[in-house]
């Protein structure tokens, strides 16, 4: 059967092009392409690019477009599958008189072409950095390729976590969580175990050169390059082909975990919702397995008060004691992660290590955790409701539309906070890195230090003096906190306005990625804009403001942590307000 012929392909290829989300999605890519290249060429003209970096301005392009492009690739692809189980229509395909590799090139067919596509599409805009001079026409082949074949790639890995997956959102996670993974976070090897194991520094070489980023790196400063590299380059092997042969590898094992997933599928099974014991020993064996020893989900719930927001109660006991042994996995291993990173950071640098450098490391830490994590557990509240049919039975209660937004705003941010303070070690770090002389330096475990804590403890210049030397870490952990809130409150938002979770948690990672990562335009654009429009966008960056607390970053921008922490409120209270009207909009709307 031809590929246009494939009823599956012509229905979701046909579904993707009619779309009007998917359009206004692809129509916003290649206008902010279009800006980002206005913006970023010289006022004097064509003829004065080249002397004034035509290679920086080609650089910046197309890190951007590869950044945009990995945003989109999991909202094109992870919800082929899971849209189908979700729906309870995945079984149906199998009773047609398709077969197996019929349904299987229909649906991978029809999101890998739309995805690449959308990079075909912006390859016109992409050309015209060809004028800017000291470009070939070869180096531009190279770096489209990388372009397409991370599309190719990580479409084809959102195929595979959609097979594996049951829910759109774990599957749009999975997915950002490899690309978080293998694009942005494949350089810690060797920037943390290289002084630690020599012999392994090519290995380590070699994980770098997974990153696209890398690759586009080692293409337009070769120089540059070298001199980050702890492994001499020469000959074919370089960190460009080494990429190429990672996505070709990435692409197959991904499209084989697709393939026996759609010719082999899983039966589905349920987990029963409870089970009446009346064995004695049967329950006593069971409360003493895990983690039911900790908790028990399935004991008698108390009676919700009737000053609680039941809304809240509802969300918490379903996502905290509902799946115990998922948050204490996950928690175990933020905790573990935690302390081999501030580990390796300070026997990378030895006797050496810098505070700047262990804090610029906590910083991206804990906000990474927090960007990766708060929109996922957001991005589902409402659309979860509209698919699985609740929300008409919570239009039917007397609750209003602000009581639903903030009681499941408040039960994710209660949840997002549990895996935030497993992190602890970072904050302990940077407490232990600040100098002072306000606690004794006998043990804490001592009787003598509490005795002179307290009678320090009952002047006010004592008070003042603990102020000035933690004020950053309180800083720092206020900024976490509504760093936290406003990635919650925008992955609410996304779930209120679109129809299904995947397109919900797609927009809130980007909106997240455009909080933490396009709003350094103002570093990137100097010459472009005022000092007054660059603080403006500046004061949405929480990592910038964290730098500033820290490390005193960004001099040229006084006050930036205290707009950031204005602007962060606003974005809190504005995604609420649309998200709660939005709600309104819905309790209203008879369908």
């Amino acid at each position: 059967m031809f590929l246009w012929k494939n009823p599956i392909f012509a229905r979701e290829f046909g579904g993707v092009s009619r779309s009007l989300a998917n359009n206004i999605i692809i129509c916003g890519y290649l206008a902010f392409l279009s800006a980002t290249l206005v913006a970023l060429w010289p006022s004097e003209g064509v003829h004065s690019v080249a002397s004034a970096g035509g290679k920086q301005i080609f650089s910046m392009f197309f890190s951007i477009n590869l950044t945009l492009i990995l945003l989109m690739a999991p909202a094109f692809s992870a919800a082929s599958i899971t849209s189908e189980k979700e729906n309870n229509t995945f079984a149906s395909l199998f009773v047609t008189l398709l077969s197996p590799f019929e349904i299987m090139s229909g649906k991978l067919s029809s999101a890998i072409i739309s995805l690449l596509l959308v990079v075909l599409f912006s390859t016109p805009i992409a050309a015209v950095c060809s004028l800017t001079g000291g470009i070939s026409n070869i180096l531009l082949m190279k770096i489209l390729l990388v372009l397409f074949l991370s599309a190719l790639s990580y479409g084809v890995v959102g195929l595979a976590c959609s097979s594996l997956c049951e829910r759109t959102a774990t599957a749009v996670v999975m997915n950002y969580s490899a690309i978080a993974i293998f694009a942005a976070a494949s350089w810690l090897p060797s920037a943390l175990l290289s002084n630690l194991l020599p012999p392994l520094q090519g290995v380590f070489q070699i994980i770098r050169s997974f990153s696209p980023y890398d690759a586009v790196f080692y293409l337009l400063y070769p120089e540059a390059y070298t001199l980050t590299s702890r492994v001499a380059i020469t000959g074919a092997i370089n960190p460009f082909t080494v990429h190429l042969a990672f996505a070709a590898l990435l692409t197959v094992v991904s499209f084989m975990v697709f393939e026996r997933s759609i010719f082999r599928p899983s039966a589905k099974t349920k987990a029963g919702k409870g089970e009446h014991y009346t064995d004695f020993r049967k329950l006593v064996k069971r409360k003493l397995t895990w983690p039911f020893y900790l908790v028990d989900p399935l004991k008698r719930k108390k009676n919700i008060s009737s000053f609680s927001n039941p809304v809240f109660v509802a969300e918490l006991r379903s996502r905290i004691f509902g799946n115990p042994k998922f948050v204490i996995r996950t928690v175990a291993a933020i905790f573990i992660l935690s302390l081999v990173i501030m580990t390796l950071v300070a026997l990378q640098f030895g006797s050496m290590v810098r505070p700047e450098s262990v804090r610029m490391a906590a910083i991206v830490f804990q906000l990474g955790v927090i960007a990766l994590i708060a929109p996922g557990l957001s991005s589902g509240l409402i659309t979860d409701e509209l698919s699985s049919g609740t929300f008409v039975m919570l239009r039917m209660t007397p609750l209003s539309p602000l009581t639903v937004v903030l009681g499941k705003l408040k039960a994710t941010f209660f949840y997002a906070m549990i895996f935030l303070l497993s992190s602890f070690f970072v904050l302990f770090a940077m407490a232990f890195l600040e100098q002072q002389n306000v606690f004794p330096e006998s043990s804490i475990l001592g009787g003598a230090w509490w005795s002179e804590v307290l009678a320090k403890a009952k002047t006010a210049q004592w008070w003042s003096e603990v102020w000035s030397t933690y004020r950053r870490i309180g800083i720092w952990t206020m900024l976490l906190l509504l760093s936290a809130l406003v990635f919650l409150s925008t992955g609410l938002f996304a779930s209120s306005m679109a129809r299904k979770t995947g397109v919900a948690t797609a927009v809130a990672y980007v909106l997240t990625a455009s909080i933490c990562v396009l709003s350094f335009a103002p570093l990137i654009l100097k010459g472009k804009m005022s000092s007054e429009t660059g603080l403006l966008i500046l004061s949405f960056n929480p990592v910038a403001s964290a730098l500033q607390i820290t490390n005193s970053a960004f001099p040229e921008f006084p006050g930036l942590w205290i707009r950031n922490i204005y602007t962060m409120i606003s974005l809190v209270v504005f995604f609420t307000v649309c998200a709660t009207a939005r709600t309104w909009w819905l309790f209203r709307t008879q369908e």
